[in-house]
């Protein structure tokens, strides 16, 4: 850890984005919103460093690992990282300095839980959207994410207190822009039928 870095309290991290397309290197792939919110339910989901299930950090059925959908309809996660644990000081060690700064997660898709759809780069149903995730097996801080929206950090109380009010924030702006939008869409409307 860094001079004055104290331990965390917990690690948290974004291991999957929706709406957002990834190139697989042979088609593209873009989760739905939603996808999963059934496996959610049924999963007993580990927290893993880089997918190894020797570098256990977290199990939900443990409750020493917690996986929900965001706000943003994004895959979060949490784990309580044991001190006393020297894979879990390693893990935490490299996420507080910035060597490991996304995520991952591991999954299958439910029956008939994907569609192919065109896409710009491949063609003809060249994107895989997943609709419904059928298992999560595990979310992983990882050295190298599918997803490049995905994101982990250390986090105690006083941080997370700060960044959900940095959410309020940037969700009030969002909402005046709507508001903005709308109202600039509603006097060209009012100007076209005139």
């Amino acid at each position: 850890m860094k001079d004055g870095e104290e331990w965390p309290e917990y690690v948290e991290g974004v291991a999957a984005v929706t709406e957002q397309r990834t190139d697989i290197g042979w088609f593209e792939e873009e989760i739905a919103r939603g996808a999963f919110d059934e496996a959610l339910k049924v999963s007993d989901i580990r927290v893993l460093g880089n997918h190894d299930p020797n570098q256990m950090l977290g199990r939900t059925s443990a409750k020493t690992a917690e996986v929900w959908v965001d706000g943003n309809g994004n895959l979060a996660y949490r784990f309580t990282p044991d001190l006393g644990n020297p894979t879990h000081v390693s893990w935490v060690r490299s996420i507080q300095r910035g060597d490991i700064s996304q995520s991952s997660f591991a999954f299958t898709i439910a029956r008939q839980g994907s569609e192919w759809i065109d896409s710009e780069k491949y063609g003809r149903e060249g994107t895989r959207r997943i609709m419904r995730i059928g298992q999560l097996y595990d979310v992983s801080p990882v050295t190298y994410p599918a997803y490049e929206g995905t994101a982990v950090g250390t986090r105690d109380a006083n941080i997370e207190a700060e960044r959900e009010a940095i959410r309020a924030e940037r969700q009030a702006a969002a909402d005046k822009q709507a508001g903005a939008k709308k109202q600039i869409l509603e006097t060209f409307k009012k100007t076209i039928q005139k």
